[in-house]
């Protein structure tokens, strides 16, 4: 099996993977107040059409935004992204590979509206990479209310049954986690020997700090 549609069908496997299954007994107080339908919908990832298996970067963030209680009505991009990813999860066999590469070429598009572009795309320089070289996932795949940190145990769950079993997939060269949330699940959790960061974000992602651009010039010396 091809390397595209494998991970397509593992990223399908992924999505059948319920809110609850994370988050056990503590879901409904991390469940956002707004949009059940949508929080209830797992962004398992992105995978760069021209990713490469042992030469890969992977980008970890938390988990996705969206759970504001001012959060009422879904943004134009959600109301383009969200529908493909319903219909991702609930594809039949013959339209999984096809609807994962719709979710791919969106998201490379929309990511770049995102306040996390500005953080990103430095990021992304500093490896040698494009938005289309990369794998982007977040270790926990649900929104939560209030944008709030997950728990500890979703976050060791996540890890266990979606994260670990893709990087073994995906097999990157590096992984490169975005902000010091998704920094410190990965330093307790990961036992691989891949080359491994931390970029530090600053609030709303409004500026890149001294912190993040010393690790971009270490970056850059390591993955020349």
């Amino acid at each position: 099996m091809e390397f595209r549609e494998a991970i397509s069908q593992h990223f399908h496997q992924l999505v059948q993977v319920s809110r609850k299954d994370i988050f056990g007994d503590s879901d409904l107080k991390y469940s956002p107040i707004n949009l059940p339908e949508d929080s209830a919908i797992m962004f398992a990832g992105y995978i760069g059409v021209n990713y490469q298996q042992g030469s890969g970067l992977l980008l970890l963030a938390i988990n996705p935004g969206g759970g504001g209680d001012a959060y009422t009505k879904r943004i134009p991009d959600d109301e383009i992204f969200y529908p493909l990813l319903m219909e991702f999860k609930q594809a039949g066999d013959a339209e999984v590979l096809p609807s994962f590469e719709r979710i791919n070429n969106s998201f490379a598009s929309i990511v770049q509206r995102w306040n996390l572009w500005r953080i990103l795309k430095p990021t992304l320089e500093a490896a040698n990479k494009s938005i289309n070289d990369v794998a982007y996932m977040n270790i926990v795949p649900y929104r939560t209310r209030g944008d709030i940190l997950p728990p500890v145990a979703a976050r060791k769950e996540a890890w266990r049954c979606i994260i670990e079993p893709t990087i073994q997939l995906l097999n990157p060269n590096a992984v490169v986690t975005l902000g010091k949330k998704a920094g410190s699940v990965v330093e307790k959790l990961y036992s691989g020997e891949r080359h491994l960061y931390c970029v530090p974000r600053t609030i709303g992602d409004s500026w890149v700090s001294e912190d993040a651009l010393a690790v971009h010039r270490k970056m850059q010396k390591d993955l020349a």
